[in-house]
């Protein structure tokens, strides 16, 4: 991969998660990257890695008596082990609000994405792009840089998946977004020029990726809409039958550069695939290939201990076969699952993972021969579209 020379890639974590999260990175989506830097609210060595401070230059009045902030200080002076291990749970079970999850870790998290603009553009001013991505990011790298060889890297693109507050249309952080080396440089210019500003804008808003959008808005540049070609979406979640622009343009035939909220042993699996694929065929990785050959073969007509995300509730006080028959008797029916005696049932293909659930079994199941339909339907329901590029 010859480009990825032209690539700078920051990766964004926290302390609360790095040594969890982070390790596994080095031996796969890593690998052949060779310039990167990777920023925290600490700075420490992970996995004999080097962890920069994302937030060292924060203007010291706010870090002195912004709230955000109070965490972060007693972080500084005591190291992750000043939390109690009571703390440490509470925050890792926090519940996610319309702002947000409320954990002290998540609300500092959004003061990393201006700085950390500034230190990649320091880290390596002559690189063409700079792709920014988080710990349970995935990206698929020679998919990605045969997307980027469509632009013209002079322009100042600003690319990412879409997402929308209030009047602000920004990238969503999760699934990786990039910035030009024109584009980046605009939006550092603007920083420096009104730091404070931003700084109390970042202070009254929730949402870091947000704020970096209305930056770049600010600075003149507008996004670059990417779905499906990056995904804020973890493949055994999704919805293979989505479609955009028009009912007839689906996601089923474009490529996929990226996905989000994958775990480390998801990363794992799914970079093992990606190199049985790439070693096996000449073509580039589309979703429908992702649909095949990763998750059809997961898929069984039934499945212990294993949720599949059916949501709709049909029976509560059901047996197994009495929930296989009730999504049989429906056409348009694919899958369904059991939890104790609730019955849920699906019109949508997902894969979903093994089942936790304290004390309650989950078992799920697949119309198979309805699955195979679907796979037919959708191969004739679309050309090979490829990548979103204007």
């Amino acid at each position: 991969m010859k480009d990825i020379e032209d690539v700078f890639v920051t990766l964004k974590t926290g302390s609360n998660e790095a040594r969890e999260k982070l390790p596994v990175h080095f031996g796969t989506t890593f690998r052949c990257v060779p310039h990167y830097g990777i920023y925290s609210d600490l700075e420490e060595t992970i996995a004999g890695h080097r962890v920069l401070n994302a937030l060292d230059d924060v203007t010291p009045a706010i870090v002195e008596n912004h709230p955000d902030f109070t965490y972060y200080q007693h972080l500084q002076e005591n190291g992750r082990e000043g939390f109690s291990e009571e703390q440490v749970a509470q925050w890792s079970s926090a519940q996610s609000t319309e702002f947000g999850r409320d954990s002290p870790g998540w609300k500092l998290d959004k003061w990393k994405f201006l700085p950390l603009a500034e230190k990649a553009l320091a880290a390596k001013p002559d690189a063409k792009w700079f792709v920014f991505m988080e710990t349970d990011t995935y990206i698929l790298w020679s998919n990605l840089l045969e997307w980027l060889s469509r632009f013209w890297s002079e322009y100042p693109y600003y690319i990412g998946v879409q997402m929308q507050i209030q009047e602000t249309v920004f990238a969503y952080g999760g699934a990786g977004f990039i910035l030009s080396n024109t584009a980046l440089k605009m939006l550092v210019k603007k920083i420096k020029m009104n730091r404070r500003h931003y700084e109390d804008y970042t202070g009254d808003h929730w949402a870091g990726d947000c704020v970096l959008g209305k930056v770049v808005e600010d600075a003149g540049m507008h996004l670059q809409w990417s779905w499906p070609n990056l995904l804020a979406e973890h493949p055994n979640d999704m919805d293979f039958d989505e479609h955009f622009s028009s009912p007839t343009s689906q996601l089923w035939c474009h490529h996929v550069a990226s996905y989000h909220h994958m775990l480390p042993e998801d990363i794992v699996q799914f970079y093992e695939f990606e190199n049985k694929w790439r070693q096996m065929n000449g073509r580039t990785l589309r979703h429908k290939d992702v649909f095949r050959q990763y998750l059809l073969p997961q898929l069984a007509t039934l499945q212990a201990n294993w949720d599949n995300l059916s949501g709709e509730v049909r029976d509560e006080k059901s047996s197994l076969e009495e929930c296989r028959s009730l999504c049989e008797s429906e056409e348009d029916c694919v899958q369904f699952s059991i939890a104790g005696p609730t019955c849920k049932t699906s019109t949508v293909i997902k894969l979903g993972r093994r089942s936790h659930t304290s004390g309650m079994e989950v078992n799920s199941g697949w119309m198979m021969d309805r699955v195979h339909q679907f796979m037919d339907r959708m191969d004739a329901s679309c050309w090979d579209e490829a990548w979103i590029d204007s």
